[in-house]
């Protein structure tokens, strides 16, 4: 049997949960923005609907060579010089190639993105020719709220919402690995200059503490990537021409 430790410390105790993230209480938040095709603008701005995600999706459609992050809904320490292991029976510890791996119930947690910046760099990126300027953020995520608490399934209504943070696969997870709601908002630093402000609710217990899968890859993950029959959910907020404004991307 062996577990693994990083320079002499296991991964760390789990600490408490926080709710929003990089959001001080009472803060006025500054525009945000969502990219989109001008396909779906009159349903998201008309009519308020406004698509959630699991995670799980996400992680997919890097898999498949489009936009995402393979690691959306992970905390992952691949250390450049490998992973130290301790055999409990004998004490001894060895160097493994591999990852730590720790995972969220990424079927059950769904997230709606948007970016602190405006720029055709980002349009580009997200492969959208409209942008939606959300001017009163506050409202917004009002409204979000109130359409969760009608969803009893959704435990309490709870929304997290926050500025992404963004870490280095080499940086020490501590007692991250244990925390889901830590985990959903954060990605790696390939992702920083996507600047994401995340919106994220969950099913039931999904983001309790501890409610993870752990392991250790030591090679390719083989499982075929596919972007059907992920969960999602279309809040509808009713009209939001008031709260937002329209760029179009040339």
């Amino acid at each position: 049997m062996t577990t693994v430790w990083t320079n002499g410390h296991c991964s760390g105790e789990p600490v408490a949960p926080i709710v929003n993230f990089n959001s001080p209480s009472g803060a006025a938040l500054k525009p945000l923005y969502k990219y989109l095709p001008s396909k779906y603008l009159d349903a998201f701005v008309d009519r308020g609907e406004v698509l959630f995600r699991s995670l799980s999706y996400y992680s997919n459609y890097e898999e498949m060579q489009v936009r995402g992050d393979r690691n959306e809904g992970k905390r992952v320490f691949s250390p450049s010089g490998g992973l130290e292991v301790t055999n409990t029976t004998t004490g001894k510890t060895s160097q493994l190639r591999g990852t730590f791996e720790s995972t969220v119930r990424d079927r059950e947690i769904f997230v709606f993105c948007m970016s602190h910046e405006l720029s055709s760099r980002l349009a580009t990126e997200f492969t959208a020719d409209v942008c939606v300027e959300i001017m009163e953020p506050a409202l917004f995520l009002s409204r979000i709220r109130s359409a969760l608490q009608l969803r009893k399934w959704v435990k309490q209504g709870r929304l997290l919402h926050g500025s992404v943070d963004y870490y280095s696969p080499e940086t020490e997870p501590l007692a991250e690995w244990a925390v889901p709601e830590r985990m959903v908002m954060r990605k790696t630093t390939d992702y920083t200059d996507q600047a994401e402000y995340r919106l994220a609710f969950a099913r039931g217990n999904a983001l309790q503490l501890e409610n993870v899968v752990t392991q250790i890859k030591t090679g390719q993950d083989i499982t075929q990537p596919t972007l059907v029959e992920h969960p999602q959910h279309t809040l509808k907020l009713g009209n939001l021409k008031k709260l937002c404004k329209v760029h179009r991307i040339e």
